[in-house]
């Protein structure tokens, strides 16, 4: 056999590894949310103890975590939840995992739910202040392809 053929032989066989390892690293890597992603600004402020607000709806399309961004908190803490619902004017159900989010701090942040695998279609950031009067804000997103983020739940 000369070294021509030999060369082809090599070539082919490596890229036919490469093919298969291609294959394997696309198929082995999750997909990230490609739902509803932009992020929304809130902003609650409380008057006492147990005071709770919430934002307006806003279309799930993904089992993913919520992306919550905390740009200033002025309170010990403050206590998150996901709501879920069949409708943009249905009736609210607490799918936050483990049933609440609390936050100590700012910055960037996901919340388990089980909105979307709930068979819901419609997503909610639900806000209570636990220790009094304060505020809070920021921004969220129902549906975020950033996981890596700190987690509340």
């Amino acid at each position: 056999m000369s070294n021509a053929t030999h060369f082809h032989r090599a070539a082919s066989v490596l890229l036919g590894l490469q093919i298969a390892l291609a294959s394997v690293l696309l198929t082995a890597t999750p997909a990230l949310a490609a739902g509803n992603t932009d992020n929304s600004p809130y902003d609650f402020y409380f008057s006492g103890t147990y005071a709770t607000q919430g934002e307006k709806w806003r279309r799930k399309y993904t089992d993913s975590v919520c992306f919550l961004r905390i740009d200033d908190l002025d309170m010990n803490r403050v206590n998150f939840y996901i709501d879920g619902s069949t409708s943009y004017d249905g009736h609210a159900t607490n799918r936050t995992r483990g049933g609440v989010a609390t936050a100590y701090y700012k910055g960037y942040f996901v919340i388990h739910n089980y909105v979307h695998e709930n068979g819901e279609s419609w997503a909610r950031l639900t806000a209570m202040s636990p220790d009094g009067s304060g505020y809070v804000y920021g921004a969220w997103s129902p549906d975020s392809n950033e996981p890596w983020h700190t987690s509340l739940n």
